[in-house]
């Protein structure tokens, strides 16, 4: 198995291959990471990592950030999987470079990890896990985590898109569901669409209208501050708090400073 690096209260960088980049729609793709000289990568699922590439050719190294979309593997314990939404100028070279990378000598530095919105609650009690987007990467992470911990587990999942062909893990979390008797799974496109015979909305809402209460829910969110925010206030009146809540914008981005919804 090799040597293990240890790290969930202290980051740690280490060089990482690129393995492959895969097209998981039109506009993400998945990066698969092996961590060099046989190191066994060690963090909590829902954490993050930095990924830093020299993008500009002059020898700086641009800070990137992206959510850990794969649970620890313990049969590939260095394997490391991250998602990018190629939705910016930016973005493209960053997948770009990657794409130049793979199946290359040259390796890439990864810090990990990184986050406190980590899975950490009792699998007693029931999980919202809430993704807007790309936000899913984490989702997925924690999802995989939970049902591994307790076949048994009560999981809601809900995810947001503002277009159709962004599901790009339709066909997995439906597995999932059909696996797990207790775990169930809503795609939710933002406004109606030819072709989409599935629930519309805003994710707060449709949330509203298949629950009483999450008063003893525990609720993991990863979208924008205004996403996060906004579904717990809307939430509220169903008894969520954000005591009750995990998610990486109370650290990035701290209540007084988001924007009001």
């Amino acid at each position: 198995m090799g040597r293990s690096i240890v790290g969930n209260e202290t980051s740690i960088a280490l060089t990482c291959s690129v393995v492959a980049v895969t097209d998981l729609s039109v506009n993400t793709v998945q990066v698969s990471l092996q961590a060099a000289d046989d190191v066994a990568v060690s963090y909590l699922a829902g954490q993050y990592l930095k990924l830093e590439l020299p993008l500009d050719g002059d020898g700086a190294v641009t800070p990137l950030f992206y959510s850990i979309a794969n649970r620890p593997n313990p049969m590939n314990p260095g394997s490391l999987e991250i998602f990018i939404y190629n939705g910016s100028e930016l973005a493209s070279r960053i997948i770009q470079y990657l794409r130049q990378l793979t199946g290359s000598h040259e390796q890439v530095t990864v810090t990990l990890p990184m986050g406190k919105a980590y899975l950490q609650t009792d699998l007693e009690k029931s999980h919202l896990l809430v993704a807007a987007g790309s936000g899913i990467a984490k989702i997925r992470c924690i999802a995989a985590e939970i049902v591994a911990r307790s076949s048994n587990a009560q999981v809601d999942i809900y995810w947001s898109n503002r277009l159709a062909e962004d599901f790009y893990l339709l066909d997995e979390f439906r597995q999932l569901a059909e696996q797990y008797p207790n775990l169930s799974f809503t795609p939710i496109l933002e406004s109606v669409a030819s072709g989409w015979a599935g629930r519309t909305g805003y994710i707060y809402r449709v949330i509203e209208q298949d629950f009483d209460s999450l008063h003893s829910t525990r609720t993991y969110l990863c979208g924008s501050p205004n996403m996060v925010y906004g579904t717990i206030d809307q939430l509220s009146m169903l008894g969520l708090s954000e005591d009750s809540c995990y998610s990486d914008v109370f650290e990035y981005a701290p209540r007084q400073q988001s924007v009001a919804v």
